[in-house]
């Protein structure tokens, strides 16, 4: 298998992921009741459709950072060192994002039928503990910062089209540090649809 090969199958893995981010992001609404999170975060951890739902956000994650190396080994010798950079700190990103991802989709059912009131939205595994609460916000901001890093390497090197890495750089950390889900969600939007974009150039050159 070439390295040719290799980079398209990244690319579709890529292409697969980011459709299934948004999949996840706008089920939940449909199959979650998300309206009553705020005064009850257990219940909606609770509920049966919790793990299947973020379950598709879990595989669509780990696809994303199964793929992401193939966008820049695609353009390899046009990048410099803070092209590299951006991709070792991408990658870090979405490890972590992967790790919270499968947090919040297994831990967070298995500990609130032990004890719910640890996922209120106080809850020392939510917000009421500052290490937990670090540690979502560094994955987030990792994230974020990574992409940016990579997204302006890649506008440098001039192989990549500047619309789809102009949507990763801006998208990226809307979703990634972004609280209020308005704002997420039209990060997701930018994420997912950049990603769609510039996995689909890739496969077809």
């Amino acid at each position: 298998m070439n390295i040719t090969t290799i980079i398209r199958i990244e690319a579709t893995i890529s292409s697969i992921g980011g459709t299934g981010l948004l999949v996840w992001w706008f089920l939940m609404p449909i199959l979650l009741p998300i309206d009553d999170a705020a005064d009850s975060f257990q219940n909606l951890i609770l509920d049966s459709n919790w793990v299947f739902v973020n379950v598709i956000g879990l595989c669509s994650v780990l696809l994303l950072t199964l793929g992401f190396p193939g966008f820049y080994l695609k353009y390899a010798n046009s990048f410099k060192l803070p092209g590299f950079i951006g991709m070792m700190v991408t990658t870090s990103g979405l490890i972590l994002y992967t790790c919270i991802q499968y947090y919040e989709t297994i831990i967070w059912p298995a500990a609130a039928k032990i004890n719910p009131r640890l996922l209120d939205v106080q809850g020392e595994l939510v917000s009421g503990d500052t290490l937990v609460v670090s540690g979502l916000v560094i994955s987030g901001a990792i994230l974020a910062v990574g992409y940016m890093i990579f997204g302006i390497s890649a506008l440098k090197a001039k192989s990549f089209p500047k619309l789809p890495i102009w949507l990763l750089i801006i998208g990226v950390p809307l979703f990634g540090i972004g609280v209020l889900f308005p704002i997420r969600t039209v990060g997701i939007l930018l994420f997912s649809t950049g990603t769609i974009c510039l996995a689909n150039h890739i496969r077809k050159e």
